[in-house]
């Protein structure tokens, strides 16, 4: 009796590896450029969210709008096509990373404690990591 039980649940383990059930945690989304400035937030933001992400996007607008290696990502995770990407850096409201080849860098709480207050402290931290890593 106990070996068909084994039995059973080996079958039954080996249906589940085959079908492709993998944990969502380890999904397969990169970004393709090498770095990525990446403002995530959901559809509600406050005052200080979207002073976050306008900094960061102008930042990366008048710095390296010419560099092809740099962009700008504005990613609402209320979106379903934005799941996979919020799941993988464990996003689940707003935030600002920099991702650089994969590794990411997340400034977020220096960036709202800044955004109000010192805005142009931000823009050099984002400058300082993007510069770095060109």
């Amino acid at each position: 009796m106990k070996a068909l039980k084994l039995i059973a649940t080996t079958i039954i383990i080996l249906i589940f590896l085959s079908c492709g059930v993998k944990d969502k945690k380890n999904n397969n989304y990169e970004f393709k450029e090498k770095i990525t400035v990446a403002y995530f937030h959901g559809e509600r933001r406050c005052e200080t969210c979207i002073a976050v992400g306008n900094l960061a996007k102008i930042t990366v607008e008048e710095n390296y709008k010419d560099n092809k290696d740099v962009v700008f990502r504005d990613i609402n995770i209320d979106e379903k096509e934005n799941e996979a990407i919020a799941e993988k850096y464990e996003i689940a409201g707003s935030a600002l990373l920099i991702i650089v080849d994969g590794k990411a860098e997340d400034i977020t709480g220096f960036a709202f404690k800044n955004a109000i207050i010192n805005p142009d402290i931000i823009k050099e931290k984002i400058k300082d990591i993007v510069n770095k890593a060109i």
